[in-house]
């Protein structure tokens, strides 16, 4: 079995290196003795997310600012009113005419924006490319869902579900009996212009706009390395070795991938989460996963051509895969390969290449026990849970009930801060969910159901046999 991938860390001066458990994988520990108020990560970004449809019109896209339902502050929406030549986060705040490809009565890209300066640094970022993308995503949301039973908003996606009668017992054999059905279809042509014209439910909808940023991000990262690599090659007039990531350091994708898939846990919890699974699946293979432009719902002048060759799988995840899980990762891996085969060299990254079950399954994949929440702020015991977002490298944290790390949301960023003083060679944790105030059956409990481990921390272990409240060893 490979060695657990490990990331670069954002700073070669961090205060921190990740050690690998064979039973806890990688966790952070400090590299010196640290006071308390030490910034570990700096700003960490995410590498996708997505802000749940009922709060969509009510938080801005960029900042996250929530205002407890108020609108008032979102004064744009998706490029209205972006210009070009004022591009990024020095947009004027007076609109300007619509772009071409923006005309009354299309389909929105839902998103909102406090003013142009939120919108410019969003689109700056994502690119003009990725509005395109969601507004033909939400296209394909269900105008008039079925009424669902309420569930509060929470973290994790499987919340945020429905609950169709489906079989309870979903093995690791049904599950890729279910994708090879998937892979079966993708082999006929009128299968595929089928898939293209799903409608997605709600939450099948909020997922995928989570996994097409990731996706695109992927894709945005190989045509940089592609560019760079061609500046390289013309300093050196002659063939640059292509690397992973600059200067050799692992993409950013790889870091995302190697998080721990929590797939089989997820729908033992979740069944019905299966068969939704597939269908974002469906639907984002037949808008995007081909070549060959397709129609859209609504007028735009930027489309997406671009794509990349199949990322594969990393096998560096924070536990051993089960072998069903590495299985299916060989499977798609050589029908990516076959298909990077038929392939000619030296063509340019195309986003279609990457809508692969192998990638949507890995996204989909490290949500369960990798996502934060986005939550309201300050967060109260009343705040709302907003949407969730990956942060690949913050996601390394490994969870204690007497932490002694916070963490701290400025925007869309996260700052991860000792509590106290901590020991040189210490591991650093933080609290998963807002769990401290509970008793540590309940704790057990919360964790079990919305993580997937039995906390075994020293405060639960020492609450559990009796001795009352600890707070770390």
């Amino acid at each position: 079995m490979r060695s657990p991938f490990i990331p670069p860390i954002p700073s070669t001066s961090a205060p921190l290196h990740i050690r690998i458990d064979p039973h806890a994988g990688r966790k952070y520990h400090a590299s010196a003795a640290l006071p308390a108020g030490t910034d570990l990560l700096g700003r960490c970004t995410p590498y996708s997310y997505t802000i749940w449809k009922r709060f969509r019109n009510e938080v801005c896209a960029e900042c996250w600012r929530y205002d407890g339902g108020r609108r008032t502050f979102l004064t744009r929406r998706d490029d209205e009113g972006y210009n070009d030549a004022g591009a990024h986060a020095a947009a004027s705040p007076t609109p300007s005419a619509p772009p071409d490809g923006e005309r009354s009565g299309s389909t929105s890209a839902g998103l909102w924006f406090c003013d142009a300066t939120c919108q410019g640094q969003w689109i700056a970022r994502e690119g003009l490319e990725a509005v395109d993308l969601l507004r033909q995503l939400e296209a394909a949301r269900q105008k008039k869902p079925k009424p669902k039973p309420k569930a509060k908003p929470n973290s994790s996606a499987s919340a945020q579900a429905t609950d169709p009668d489906v079989d309870p017992d979903v093995t690791p054999e049904a599950v890729e009996r279910a994708w090879d059905v998937v892979r079966e279809g993708e082999r006929s042509p009128k299968e595929m212009r089928r898939w293209r014209d799903l409608q997605l439910e709600d939450y099948e909808a909020d997922m995928a706009r989570y996994v097409l940023l990731a996706l695109h991000r992927c894709y945005r990262e190989q045509c940089q390395r592609r560019r760079s690599t061609a500046v390289e090659e013309t300093q050196s007039e002659g063939p640059t070795t292509v690397t992973n990531g600059s200067d050799g350091e692992p993409s950013e994708w790889q870091t995302f991938a190697s998080l721990q898939v929590n797939e089989q846990q997820l729908l033992n919890a979740c069944p019905q989460i299966l068969a939704h699974q597939t269908r974002i699946y469906q639907l984002l293979k037949g808008k995007f996963g081909s070549r060959v432009p397709q129609a859209r719902s609504g007028p735009s002048s930027r489309s997406s051509s671009s794509s990349v060759s199949a990322q594969p799988r990393s096998n560096g995840g924070s536990s051993a895969q089960p072998p069903a899980d590495e299985a299916r990762t060989r499977k798609d891996a050589q029908a990516a390969a076959e298909h990077d085969a038929q392939s000619p060299d030296g063509e340019p990254p195309h986003l279609a290449d990457l809508v692969t079950i192998a990638n949507v399954r890995t996204i989909l994949g490290v949500d369960p026990g990798n996502a934060f929440g986005i939550w309201e702020v300050p967060v109260m015991e009343e705040s709302e849970c907003l949407g969730f977002a990956l942060y690949p490298v913050a996601s390394f944290f490994n969870h204690h009930c007497a932490a002694n790390v916070r963490k701290e949301r400025d925007g869309r960023t996260l700052r991860f801060v000792t509590t106290r003083a901590v020991e040189a060679g210490e591991e650093l944790c933080i609290s998963y969910g807002h769990i401290e105030a509970m008793d540590v059956a309940t704790r057990r409990k919360e964790l079990l159901e919305g993580w997937y481990f039995e906390c075994m921390c020293s405060r639960c272990t020492a609450e559990a046999a009796g001795e009352g409240t600890v707070t770390r060893t």
